[in-house]
């Protein structure tokens, strides 16, 4: 039977579950351990990222991405984060800011799969379609 990237981040999340830090890594070494035993060292990363995953939303916590072409005050950031926390009911919001030269203005929120473009360009995207259709 093959384990899947989800079932070894589940299981290391159930081990991981109310432990200190030092239990924390006795289990990731068993754990590492084992996936080499497993063949499993290659998926190492997937399992991390699907940990990662069940981890902020079993406590949780929702990472954003926030892209914005320059640095932005820290009451613009309390008020993605704020903005988020409501929208999502999250506990804790974890932002992540990417400078990107290519947005001409404005805040490109990612939360997921979910996309709210309020750049310039988007905006203007969008009326570009309003317009020809």
């Amino acid at each position: 039977m093959k384990i899947s990237t989800q079932q070894y981040a589940q299981t290391l999340l159930d081990l991981t579950d109310g432990k200190s830090e030092q239990e924390v890594l006795t289990v990731l070494a068993k754990f590492a351990e084992q996936l080499k035993k497993d063949g499993q060292l290659k998926n190492a990363d997937k399992i991390m990222e699907k940990f990662s995953d069940l981890y902020n939303s079993k406590n949780g916590i929702v990472v954003t991405q926030v892209c914005v072409r320059r640095d932005v005050s820290q009451d613009v950031l309390k008020e993605i984060e704020d903005f988020v926390q409501r929208k999502y009911g999250a506990k804790k919001v974890e932002l992540k800011i990417v400078l990107d030269e290519n947005i001409k203005g404005g805040i490109v929120i990612r939360v997921g799969d979910e996309v709210l473009d309020a750049s310039v360009g988007g905006q203007l995207e969008k009326l570009r379609k309003l317009l020809t259709s």
